[in-house]
């Protein structure tokens, strides 16, 4: 048998390069959400997941750099995690860049105490009704209901991550987009850790906003308060 081409060796040494890149990228288990968070988007990313999952049941890192999107979008992909973490199967999320409106309640989503969060990243929470996609308040009045039910699922759904009461996530995300960098995040209860600093979530009492209220339990009529009001923003 004749020496193979000098062109032939190469060719076979670059093939089994990208296969080695390949291989050692299905091993490390991370899943991109980059950009916004749209149908195809949170197909690519929930199917990738599933992959992962059915391939075997050690950790998935999911990295986060998007401004927002669609609302339901972003709980399929939220629900996804939740029920491989239901699984058994350990998800951190881990925030590069931004994880701002949908994005911020997808980091919800991790296992206990995977919420991640680069040093520089930022995370912004926001009245839901802004999500919605709805530009117009004669839009917006005509989903109010639908709205409602939104509102209140991610309202609890932040409340209930980042151990703030109820009334208070309404409050400070009233008519506002709330912007947190890495360290005010952590101190907010929406990450647990902060990568490359040595710095866990505080265990002392969490600060208050102005405006919060600590002796009124959260309760439904103020989310449907929060949704009547939102119906009527410009």
């Amino acid at each position: 048998m004749g020496e193979f081409p000098d062109r032939l060796v190469s060719e076979l040494i670059e093939a089994v390069k990208k296969s080695l890149k390949r291989e050692q990228s299905e091993r490390l288990r991370d899943v991109y959400l980059i950009g916004d968070i749209e149908k195809d988007n949170a197909r690519t990313v929930i199917e990738r997941l599933r992959e992962l999952a059915n391939e075997g049941r050690g950790p998935i890192n999911l990295f986060v750099n998007t401004a927002g999107g669609n609302v339901t979008d972003g709980l399929a992909i939220h629900d996804a995690i939740l029920h491989l973490v239901s699984e058994g199967i350990e998800v951190s999320v881990i925030v590069q860049g931004m994880a701002y409106s949908m994005g911020s309640v997808v980091l919800q989503a991790a296992s206990p105490g995977r919420r991640f969060s680069f040093p520089h990243a930022w995370i912004m929470i926001h009245e839901p009704a802004k999500w919605a996609g709805w530009q117009s308040t004669t839009a917006a009045a005509q989903h109010l209901d639908r709205l409602k039910q939104m509102q209140s699922q991610i309202y609890r759904i932040l409340s209930a991550r980042s151990g703030r009461p109820l009334r208070q996530i309404i409050r400070d995300t009233k008519r506002t987009d709330f912007y947190l960098d890495a360290t005010k995040a952590l101190e907010y209860g929406l990450i647990d850790r902060i990568l490359g600093v040595a710095s866990e979530r505080p265990s002392e009492r969490p600060l208050e906003s102005p405006a919060a209220s600590h002796d009124q339990k959260p309760d439904s009529a103020m989310v449907n308060g929060a949704a009547q009001g939102a119906s009527g923003a410009p």
